[in-house]
């Protein structure tokens, strides 16, 4: 910063700098000031880069696996890592979590943040209605609609020049418009680790009816026959193995490093659609006058909307006192559900507790109680 002279007494005699260099100095400090603005607008930029939030896409280095670890060849839509489906027909696809060696392992610096990947052994079936994909549905079809967003991941084959199709869809919800798909570009895998970029316009929802569920789909096409071939890029029909890694969907036309959420908060996210309940999160039983007995299971996180309830049957073991006043096993079996947002109820056992009610709750089976699903 350059200070103007207002006291010393000049060569003409009088006090103070002369206009000129007066104002030499205004500008010079300018110069500074507007200097180091830059600099600041530049660190915030980069702090929002470090921000969580970016990323749209949930569980997008597959870091979470409520379901288990490794799925078996298959047709059909089944979920896998959390947040993930596959889908095929005709074609079968095996899914399961691979661990990724310290430092990265044959992707080096481009995984070398991450801890495990998605791996997909497709072999596929020709047929112009057969396909293999694997996808993720965002909630809310109002999610970067009108925007200029940016599809990025690292992903290898187990051949080269493996295509696949990186498609969005914008599904409006029940009761809503027709969906409209085919929103992206084919992307060619080989076998080295690369980080792919794919930038789509999505379109805005002017004139569009949205009905309830609505969701923005991201979709990976491995395997496409004829009736496919719009939608998946002309991806076509081939076998092998894709390995998929931190996924990112992100507003912008430019891919930013991989938006890694704390891993407590990772969690919740994906608990907000499935959670997978253990047995000491039971609260207690109650009766009613008919003699069904309830027991409630609250969630660790309000779900996206009432789920499905499902248990192993071999899961669930009440201990209670019975009519008697005998110490009973109440075997779960195929117990009657009930769920809100925030619980899951058995809503009616085998045998009623009417006239003891109960007083213990346990399991000698297994640390898993209850699914509760709300997956768009």
């Amino acid at each position: 910063m350059k200070i103007i002279d207002l006291d010393t007494v000049q060569a003409n005699g009088k006090r103070g700098e002369t206009q000129r260099p007066a104002f030499t100095k205004v500008n010079e400090n300018f110069v500074e000031v507007y200097g180091g603005l830059d600099a600041v607008q530049a660190a915030v930029y980069g702090l929002d880069g470090r921000m969580a939030g970016r990323n749209q896409l949930i569980n997008g280095d597959f870091r979470i696996w409520q379901r288990g670890a490794v799925f078996p060849v298959s047709t059909g839509a089944r979920h896998t890592a959390d947040r993930w489906l596959t889908n095929a027909t005709g074609t079968k696809v095996t899914a399961m979590r691979e661990e990724v060696p310290a430092g990265g392992g044959q992707a080096g610096r481009l995984l070398s943040s991450s801890r495990y990947l998605l791996r997909l052994d497709v072999q596929s079936s020709a047929g112009a209605g057969n396909m293999a994909l694997v996808q993720q549905r965002i909630e809310d079809v109002r999610t970067l609609a009108g925007r200029t967003v940016t599809i990025s991941f690292k992903a290898r084959a187990s051949v080269d020049d493996f295509r696949i199709g990186v498609e969005l869809q914008q599904s409006y919800g029940t009761g809503g418009s027709t969906a409209r798909d085919s929103i992206g570009a084919a992307v060619v895998l080989d076998t080295l680790w690369r980080w792919h970029q794919v930038t789509v316009a999505v379109p805005g929802l002017a004139g569009k009816t949205l009905g309830a569920d609505s969701y923005l789909q991201l979709s990976f096409w491995l395997d496409a026959g004829a009736d496919f071939g719009g939608r998946s890029f002309a991806a076509g029909q081939k076998t092998g193995s894709v390995q998929l890694a931190e996924v990112q969907i992100e507003e912008g036309d430019t891919a930013t490093d991989f938006d890694r959420r704390p891993e407590a908060l990772e969690l919740l996210l994906c608990q907000r659609y499935y959670e997978a309940v253990e047995v000491n999160r039971i609260v207690g039983i109650t009766y009613t006058a008919n003699g069904d007995s309830r027991a409630c299971i609250p969630f660790k996180v309000r779900k996206r909307a009432p789920p499905r309830i499902s248990s192993p049957s071999n899961a669930l073991n009440l201990v209670g006192f019975g009519n008697g006043g005998n110490l009973i096993n109440f075997d779960g079996g195929n117990p009657g559900w009930e769920s809100t947002v925030d619980a899951a109820s058995i809503s009616s056992m085998p045998n009623n507790m009417q006239l003891w009610g109960a007083v213990v709750v346990w399991s000698t089976t297994s640390q898993v109680l209850v699914q509760a699903d709300a997956e768009l």
